[in-house]
């Protein structure tokens, strides 16, 4: 069998702006990461075509 080049499309995400966070704005988000930790995990494992050498 022979390989036969597929062509790949790209897929342009539209991102959200960066905001700039306050000082305090930082430091809720710092405090209130061991309740979103689960969540971001999550996200990660779900992910497809992510592999990461360890």
């Amino acid at each position: 069998m022979s390989k036969v080049a597929t062509k790949e499309q790209s897929v342009q995400a539209e991102r959200p702006k960066r905001v700039k966070l306050t000082a305090e704005e930082s430091l809720k988000r710092l405090e209130a990461f061991p309740e979103r930790k689960d969540e971001i995990i999550a996200a990660v494992r779900k992910s497809k075509g992510r592999s990461l050498s360890s």
